[in-house]
């Protein structure tokens, strides 16, 4: 009968600490861009063309996922060339250092019975996030320099409009952990 307390004060010491053991958080090494000691990469990117301007378009990066979009774009024109409009479409490409290009974000809007009120809907741009491949780990700030959005539109007469807008790193961040 005297071995009854002891034993159950062992018994909840045991299982006190296996769940202590399962409760606490696994310390692991943050896992880094490969042949880097970097846990995250950022980038904004902007560009300005004849009639549009990119702005703020971000790239988030790390060894297990890729983000990208959340820019706005501004028309350089007068407003009322647009207003009308029943189309707009605009895709962003990344050029890798062999100079391949990849479609990475693209979007398009069309109204068969009215305007798709452009202006409103490039305020802010769709995103995307996925597991990166191995020539997105290895892209440099500098390749990403490369790249550049298309921007096709129909005015409102209904032309069809298409311009290039290239990209420039505006700013880029890292962290180690």
């Amino acid at each position: 009968m005297k071995g009854w307390p002891i034993a159950g004060i062992a018994l909840l010491m045991i299982t006190s600490g296996v769940t202590m053991g399962l409760l606490l958080p696994i310390h692991k090494e943050p896992v880094k861009l490969p042949e880097s000691s970097l846990a995250r990469e950022s980038f904004t990117l902007g560009g300005k063309g004849s009639s549009w301007q990119v702005n703020d378009y971000t790239i988030i990066r790390t060894a297990s996922s890729i983000y990208r979009g959340q820019g706005s774009l501004t028309y350089l024109g007068d407003p009322e060339e647009i207003e009308h409009s029943a189309y707009f479409g605009y895709s962003f490409f990344e050029q890798t250092g062999n100079g391949e290009l990849h479609p990475v974000l693209a979007n398009e809007t069309t109204s068969p019975d009215g305007t798709v009120s452009i202006l409103e809907n490039v305020k802010q741009l769709g995103a995307i996030q996925g597991q990166p491949s191995s020539w997105e780990l290895e892209e440099t700030a500098e390749e990403l320099g490369h790249s550049y959005m298309e921007m096709n539109w129909k005015d409102s007469q209904g032309i069809l409009h298409t311009e290039n807008i290239p990209l420039a790193v505006m700013e880029a961040s890292s962290d180690m952990d």
